[in-house]
């Protein structure tokens, strides 16, 4: 790694390390547990449970890190999403599916929607994304504020289950999963992050 790639690194990360996210309660409409206690059970309680950028413990923890661009623009959310971005079921939405991939092996999967009318006003900067990860826009933000943190273990044949393994081309006997919205401008926008576990 170059100097220069470091010198770059350690802005960002200086720059992403510059405002606190507001906490913010949960919506009466979260069907997923608290992350805690739910999280002791997963043997993943301390990446469920950090509230600091995902994307960026994952660049820190490893020598490569990728992220690869499953789909984004407008499309259907999942079913239990709906209540949460108060819509009628089977309205489009702004969704985002990726891939993080830390020295080669997939480690999460990120799933993100938003109503769509939120990309012309406070989440427009999400239309020029491109293959940036979520993290290093939101964490940016002053005035950002993000729901407390909720945890459950997928469904055999939950939808996000699914997703997560089809893009990964991983099975696993057992996949943990975390989400909160980031409210900025009074619109929220979801994120979902599915783990998968260590490689032996």
């Amino acid at each position: 790694m170059t100097d220069t790639v470091r010198f770059a690194r350690a802005a960002r990360d200086a720059r992403m390390a510059l405002h606190r996210i507001r906490p913010l309660p949960a919506p009466a409409v979260e069907s997923w547990p608290p992350a805690l206690p739910a999280a002791r059970r997963s043997g993943l309680q301390s990446w469920l449970t950090d509230p600091g950028s995902l994307t960026r413990r994952l660049r820190q923890g490893s020598t490569r890190f990728e992220l690869r661009l499953l789909r984004q623009g407008a499309g259907r959310a999942l079913r239990d999403e709906y209540p949460l971005l108060g819509l009628p079921h089977g309205r489009k939405v702004w969704r985002r599916d990726v891939l993080l991939i830390a020295d080669g092996v997939p480690r999460v999967l990120g799933h993100s929607v938003c109503v769509l009318g939120s990309l012309r006003g406070p989440w427009r900067l999400l239309r020029h994304l491109g293959v940036k990860p979520v993290g290093d826009a939101v964490f940016t933000r002053p005035q950002t504020g993000r729901t407390a943190l909720r945890v459950a273990r997928l469904q055999r044949r939950g939808a996000l289950r699914r997703l997560a393994q089809a893009a990964s081309g991983r099975q696993a006997a057992s996949l943990w999963a975390r989400r909160s919205a980031f409210v900025f401008g009074g619109q929220a926008l979801w994120v979902s992050e599915v783990f998968f576990p260590p490689t032996a």
